[in-house]
């Protein structure tokens, strides 16, 4: 046991910190691939739906404060890429739209000057849309979100940042039903 915690302690001291600011206001965007079970769902229980791609294309724009050299409170909104599946049994399509804005807490580890690697836990406030073209359901809530989150410093007051992030939907509505993505991002970080 002794010896893990030697080798953690050396490796928080050789890494060094993540740039030279050790606290930072922020503002960063992102782009994502957003998959969802939604559709998947629907069609396990009902049949009959064609989904025509696997991920939506969603975006995200924060602000937010930087501290112990790279990790991040941010505030921001996010819009989830719309997920659409055709009827095989009439002429008609499907979408799932939701939106909203959410708090996050990105624990992250510096692995060197310009790389760092942690978690997020953050509350997505959303609201979202399904519907067939006839028939339109809506419902709104607030549920926990969780991540992996990577950042690599690209310049004095900037970063290029990577994540993963699983999203749960709760929805008291059966006809509704919970809504699942999962989303893979790219984006930017600008501190100052």
């Amino acid at each position: 046991m002794k010896k893990i915690l030697t080798a953690i302690a050396l490796l928080a001291a050789a890494s060094g910190v993540h740039a030279e600011k050790t606290s930072a206001f922020t503002v960063g965007g992102a782009l994502s691939l957003d998959a969802s079970d939604y559709i998947e769902k629907l069609d396990d229980d009902f049949g009959g739906l064609d989904q025509d791609a696997p991920f939506g294309v969603g975006a995200d724009v924060y602000a937010g404060f930087m501290f112990a050299s790279a990790s991040t409170v941010r505030v921001g909104y996010r819009a989830f890429g719309q997920q659409e599946a055709q009827f095989d049994y009439f002429s008609g399509d499907l979408e799932v739209d939701a939106d909203g804005m959410y708090a996050a807490l990105d624990l992250m580890m510096p692995l060197g000057d310009v790389f760092a690697l942690g978690g997020t836990l953050g509350m997505q406030e959303w609201d979202a849309e399904v519907s067939d073209g006839v028939v339109k359901l809506k419902d709104d809530g607030r549920d926990f979100f969780y991540g992996l989150r990577a950042k690599w410093k690209v310049a004095e007051a900037g970063a290029v940042t990577a994540s993963i992030n699983r999203y749960k939907f709760d929805s008291d509505d059966e006809l509704f039903r919970d809504i699942e993505y999962t989303a893979f991002a790219g984006g930017f970080e600008f501190f100052f």
